[in-house]
């Protein structure tokens, strides 16, 4: 028999038999690196993009643990368009663009060198909506607020210039004054120069005028009046762009009638505007003075073509709100529409009114 029992595990002294001072330092150790580099990488991947990122790697459980590249965070970028420009870019007409036919173009090798144009019953067709509900402009207020501000157009002035060998309607101008509404043949005008291009010009050639006069509350809405206009003077409706002399023009008044999301009444959005279109679209190539711009809207094959505007004038504008430069963009244009009309000789009510405020 064995008088003693084999115990194995720890001595009385509480000491194990079969301890190692020198393992056990050294696993110790292992452990210990290991949980701090358990903890270093569980930091690295809570720490904020602007902290600081250690460049070295991390060995952990035998993996290469590469540090987290901060992502920069750009500033905002404020928009360089001004709420002028948005205004402008907004109240633009666009219509569908027609093209000679092969026929009248003597076939399909001078087709090709014609430029497109637009009938005068599409510009008014493209009012329509606008007339009914106003046109919507984006602006933003205090650099951070966004509305929709609607605004009605009226028709404020417009100026027909025909080849008269080219055109058989009568010559007819037609001015409103309160109710009375008149027309005079144009026939026995005296000549005048309007442009480098048409210098010497016969008064002839202006087959039709509409100057409004009437107050802003006393107006038809653009399209309304066009179709009352239409019933003396039926070409309105059916005059091609490229039959129009360079000098043709038309005019349209924007007042404001609500925004969305409504609010308290702002003063700095009661401004008015009276904006300057050209009418004319040239045969062949692009010389003009107030070239139209054709677009191809969705990629689609039907072609568009837009009458930026080249002159404005406006009534209770704030400039703090429209523009943020200089106002270079608004006397620019200001002084446009003053030099258009000077140069045609035209005293026209609603400039003369909004200029002067």
């Amino acid at each position: 028999m064995l008088g003693a029992g084999l115990q194995f595990g720890r001595s009385r002294g509480g000491e194990d038999r079969f301890y190692n001072p020198a393992k056990a330092r050294i696993n110790r150790q292992n452990q210990e690196n290991l949980r701090r580099a358990q903890s270093d990488v569980t930091s690295n991947h809570n720490t904020t993009s602007s902290g600081p990122v250690e460049a070295e790697s991390r060995v952990v459980e035998n993996r290469v643990v590469k540090p987290v590249k901060p992502v920069p965070v750009e500033p905002p970028v404020t928009s360089p368009v001004c709420n002028l420009e948005r205004f402008l870019e907004s109240v633009t007409p666009s219509v569908p663009a027609q093209y000679p036919s092969k026929r009248a173009m003597g076939g399909w090798r001078n087709c090709d060198e014609y430029q497109p144009y637009f009938v005068l019953g599409d510009l008014w067709e493209s009012f329509k909506e606008w007339s009914a509900y106003g046109a919507g402009v984006p602006l933003i207020l205090n650099d951070s607020d966004s509305v929709v501000q609607y605004y009605v157009p009226y028709l404020s002035g417009i100026q027909l210039y025909m080849d008269p060998l080219k055109s058989s309607a009568k010559s007819r101008h037609h001015t409103e004054d309160s109710d009375v509404d008149s027309f005079r043949d144009s026939s026995s005008d005296e000549g005048f120069s309007s442009d480098e291009g048409e210098s010497a010009r016969p008064q002839s050639c202006l087959s039709f005028e509409y100057l409004e006069r009437n107050q802003p509350w006393g107006r038809e809405p653009l399209t309304d009046k066009i179709l009352d206009l239409a019933r003396c003077f039926p070409e309105l409706k059916s005059v091609k762009s490229c039959d129009l002399l360079s000098s043709s023009w038309l005019s349209v008044a924007w007042y404001p009638i609500y925004r969305i999301p409504m609010g308290p009444t702002l003063k700095d959005l009661d401004a008015c505007f009276l904006t300057f279109h050209s009418l004319h679209t040239p045969i062949t190539g692009n010389q003009c003075e107030h070239p139209p711009v054709v677009t191809h809207p969705g990629g689609t094959g039907d072609s568009k073509i837009s009458l930026p505007v080249f002159g404005l004038a406006s009534y209770k504008l704030k400039a703090p709100l429209w523009i943020n430069n200089e106002g270079v963009l608004l006397t620019d244009l200001l002084q446009a529409a003053d030099n258009w009309l000077a140069n045609l000789q035209v005293n026209h009510p609603d400039f003369l009114f909004f200029s002067r405020r």
